[in-house]
């Protein structure tokens, strides 16, 4: 990377990681955060909900899928409104809707309210997505943007074993131990919604909204932050004046980048939320096991992802990002179909999933990454929210229908249905995927 001093001013892409893009890059993951650990701690909540509530197989998926239906809403919605009217405002307040139905989830009387308010719960985190990712790209510098990108989509990975750890110590609460668990996420939002205020709005989107001059001013001011210099006229993009339509997406030069983006994320999903949201659930199903073994054993295959996630961090911004997500696939489908056919018993199952959790980490920060870089500032947040929106159409594919086919048809078709659309996000990876590491987001 390009060294900098008051002296040798540099391009914006260029901007050193400093104070700034360090508090940018934290506060954005921390989104992320709020989600792994909102869909982690409900897949052990279930375990106090199925019997205080008795719900059929049907409702237990929508009460995991709900979050992922308000996903949806979110991130095609408020990502599209991001690119319209700016990416700050929405920024600060997306998280307002996690903390107040997080907390009326923990105070639902019966299934349909807990559906309900899940599903609003959803929304901000949905929302949270395409503008963290927006504003952490556009503020990144080039050659580290995808070091970055992959801290930000990490931080889901701490927030799902910090949910493990925090309901471990509620576990022994009685039965209403799971509203303390669903409650329990509202408080770093409070947090994290007070530190974002001293987040600027970001330079490259006013530069596209035809408010260059504005955008070069806060683009001056982080430099200053940083102790370095930015040269004149430095925000570029190659972004038309007109904003955030859907439409653009599907245009020529861009509808490959779609399918890729949208499809990659949709296949990973699948089997990612069907796994997660019921891991606790699947454990407990096998001899020998106990609620706190189950939960114990989920906390660990969490946890061993952080051996991928600490691969990717090295590698991504030197062989770029279209290898760790084909490998990724590729081993997750694998493993996958194998754990279907050979029908492991418990040892043997669960250090299958330790083995398949680090390679789950190439797809899964990729997919989150890839959508942050390839789209143009005009419909980054849109597109990114597009991608995110349909992801969660897996997600929901995932949770509502795996706890049908295991009541219906065991373990193993559900593996099956998991594996096959890994492969699948292998095949549409080596088919599509462009690599953007190393280029300015102005050339991608």
């Amino acid at each position: 990377m390009q060294t900098a001093t008051p002296n040798s001013p540099i391009t914006f892409g260029d901007l050193p990681i400093g104070k700034f893009v360090r508090r940018l890059t934290i506060l954005s993951a921390m989104g992320l955060f709020l989600d792994g650990y909102d869909l982690t701690i409900i897949s052990v909540a279930l375990l106090f909900i199925k019997p205080q509530f008795h719900p059929a197989p049907y409702l237990l998926g929508l009460v995991g899928a709900a979050a992922l239906g308000g996903m949806f809403v979110g991130s095609l919605v408020l990502g599209n409104l991001s690119d319209r009217f700016g990416r700050r405002t929405m920024y600060l307040f997306d998280l307002l809707f996690f903390v107040v139905f997080a907390i009326l989830s923990a105070l639902s009387q019966n299934m349909i309210e807990l559906i309900i308010f899940r599903f609003f719960l959803g929304i901000g985190i949905g929302a949270d997505y395409p503008i963290s990712s927006a504003l952490t790209a556009e503020f990144s510098p080039t050659k580290r943007r995808g070091m970055l990108l992959v801290t930000t989509i990490a931080f889901w990975q701490v927030g799902a074993v910090a949910a493990y750890a925090a309901s471990l110590l509620m576990l022994h609460l009685g039965p209403e131990a799971w509203r303390w668990m669903l409650a329990s996420g509202a408080i770093p939002a409070l947090v994290v919604m007070w530190l974002r205020r001293t987040i600027p709005e970001s330079p490259r989107w006013l530069a596209a909204a035809g408010r260059k001059e504005e955008g070069d001013k806060i683009a001056q001011a982080v430099a200053r932050e940083q102790g370095v210099t930015l040269k004149a006229d430095t925000v570029q993009t190659s972004a038309p004046a007109k904003l955030a339509s859907f439409r653009r997406l599907f245009e020529p030069d861009l509808i490959r980048l779609t399918i890729f983006a949208a499809g990659c994320w949709f296949l990973f999903d699948v089997g990612d939320y069907g796994t997660i949201v019921f891991f606790p659930t699947i454990f407990k199903m096998m001899a020998g096991s106990t609620l706190e073994s189950s939960v114990l054993a989920s906390g660990a295959i969490a946890a061993i992802a952080f051996v991928g996630i600490a691969i990717d961090w090295l590698i991504v911004d030197k062989i770029g990002r279209k290898i760790p997500q084909a490998v990724g696939f590729l081993g997750l489908g694998l493993i996958f179909i194998a754990m279907a056919l050979i029908k492991p018993a418990f040892a043997i199952f669960l250090l299958l999933f330790l083995i398949m959790y680090i390679f789950q980490q190439g797809p899964g920060q990729m997919t989150y990454v890839f959508p942050g870089e390839v789209f143009p500032t005009s419909v980054r947040a849109t597109g990114h929210g597009f991608s995110t929106a349909f992801s969660r159409l897996g997600g929901l594919l995932g949770v509502f229908v795996f706890p049908i086919m295991l009541a219906k048809f065991g373990l193993s078709s559900g593996l099956l249905l998991f594996g096959v659309c890994a492969l699948g996000g292998f095949i549409l990876t080596v088919w599509l995927a462009p690599e953007p590491k190393g280029t300015p987001l102005a050339d991608v």
